[in-house]
């Protein structure tokens, strides 16, 4: 009889030990690619698309209508596509576009076409993209201006 409780046991105990080990992963689930949208008005209102691929070394941020502030002037509105590294933070929820001259390519009827020159290259670009909280930042200086804007994601 105490032979019996004993295997009975041990079978226990061994059962609890193979139930007990599993797959715990710390790291959260991030997804590899994500189209996110800012939200806008009209279609001539700036506005951005931050196409995100982690399994390529750059994604896209295209800027529709975009203005850059030239001393006291302004710029004509363009649109523009960035190709920058992205990263994610530890949570997994916070993605960072980050670089310098990066060349940027402007929409010109229906081809997007390297900007010429120096004066073009888009340095000092940092954008924040939080899918969770529905957010961006982005700041860069390009075509003799700076440019800066935060806002809400569709």
């Amino acid at each position: 009889m105490k032979k019996l409780f004993s295997m009975l046991f041990i079978a226990t105990m061994l059962g609890l030990v193979f139930t007990a080990c599993g797959d715990d992963k710390d790291e959260p689930e991030v997804p590899k690619t994500q189209n996110l949208e800012s939200v806008y008005q009209e279609p001539t209102d700036t506005h951005f698309l931050f196409d995100i691929n982690l399994d390529k070394d750059s994604s896209s941020i295209y800027m529709y209508n975009i203005v850059f502030r030239i001393g006291e002037t302004t710029s004509p509105a363009m649109t523009l596509r960035v190709e920058a590294p992205v990263t994610v933070d530890k949570s997994g929820k916070v993605y960072t576009y980050s670089g310098t001259g990066i060349v940027a390519y402007m929409m010109r009827g229906s081809t997007w076409t390297p900007m010429p020159g120096e004066a073009y290259l888009v340095h000092n670009l940092t954008c924040t993209v939080n899918p969770d909280a529905k957010s961006y930042y982005i700041t860069f200086d390009c075509h003799g201006g700076h440019f800066e804007e935060n806002g809400k994601l569709k």
